[in-house]
């Protein structure tokens, strides 16, 4: 009995290490998948990882094996990945990735947050209510670099390599993780030149006037008024000019060249200095949802998860949800 108990507990440890040792194996596989890519050479990408020539190509041809597809268009001057290859590479890179971070944050135990964080901001939403707050973080966390990247469209986070984004507005349906922060008051605004005193409050005479759109608008609802029935009315003269940066917009606005109907933090400025003045102050305009989204399927690092209960903790709904 005891003869056999030993038997087993042989066969247990067998059993762990060979487990064990196939992990080892498939992170090595992909090591030098990525490796093979980057450098457009088999050889290259042992020399990379400590591998011969020929134990690198035995390590791709077992992920193959193991996968059941081609992962590499193999000739004799080039390396280029196939579809299949394509996908299992990207998806690897974010689980390797993933794996060193944890691997950082065990190292790190109590110490000081480090490593950069790439975050997608709106351009003048970062630029107007963001800057000050960001700036804060980076007092906080010395040793975390933020790598912004300011667009008014809404970036890709697996395509652009963000590991966050800020957004205003509608969002489609995705996979993506969304925190809602607060919301955004909009109006419609327009010099006092171009909009007499008489008519801020006639709706029928703001109607004709002309328009300065913003072209990245991504919700439903822009230039529609609301009276106290919640009757809708759409704003809807003619649209003498259209751009995807909000601040150009302003400074047209204040030229007198048309209204604009924007958020209320991109026209703070003008309308204390009284360059633009709001309309229908009697109609409600549907605010806008102010969200944090990041993509969930994979482990999120302890630096990532600070900024975004920074974003969310410090100020931002009292900043953007009021009354313009």
């Amino acid at each position: 009995m005891l003869y056999l108990q030993v038997i087993e507990w042989h066969l247990f440890y067998i059993e762990k290490i060979v487990k064990r040792s196939n992990h080892m194996d498939r992170i090595r596989q992909l090591k030098v998948l990525m490796a093979a890519v980057r450098h457009g050479s088999i050889a290259a990408a042992g020399r990379e990882v400590g591998l011969s020539p020929a134990m690198a190509g035995k390590y791709l041809g077992a992920l193959e094996s193991t996968l059941g597809v081609r992962l590499l268009h193999r000739t004799t001057r080039a390396l280029s990945l196939t579809e299949a290859g394509q996908r299992y590479l990207s998806a690897s890179q974010e689980i390797l990735r993933a794996l060193d971070d944890a691997d950082a944050e065990v190292r790190a135990g109590t110490r000081q947050l480090s490593g950069p964080i790439r975050l997608g901001l709106p351009r003048a939403y970062g630029e107007l209510k963001l800057a000050g707050v960001l700036a804060a973080f980076c007092q906080r966390y010395p040793e975390i670099t933020l790598d912004l990247h300011t667009d008014e469209r809404y970036a890709d986070l697996v395509d652009d390599r963000l590991d966050l984004a800020v957004r205003i507005g509608r969002l489609a349906d995705s996979a993506l993780r969304v925190r809602r922060i607060g919301t955004v008051a909009m109006g419609v605004f327009g010099s006092p030149d171009l909009v007499g005193a008489d008519a801020r409050e006639d709706l029928a005479r703001v109607r004709m006037l002309p328009r300065l759109a913003f072209a990245a608008a991504r919700s439903p609802g822009d230039w529609t008024a609301h009276d106290e029935a919640m009757r809708a009315f759409a704003i809807d003269g003619k649209c003498v000019m259209r751009s995807d940066e909000i601040g150009l917009l302003v400074r047209a606005a204040v030229a007198g060249i048309g209204i604009l109907y924007a958020p209320g933090f991109a026209v703070e400025d003008a309308l204390a200095h009284g360059d633009l003045v709001p309309l229908l102050p009697n109609y409600h305009f549907a605010p806008l949802d102010l969200q944090i989204v990041y993509n969930d399927r994979h482990h999120q690092p302890a630096r990532v998860r600070a900024l975004i209960d920074y974003l969310q903790q410090h100020g931002l709904r009292a900043r953007t949800n009021r009354p313009v």
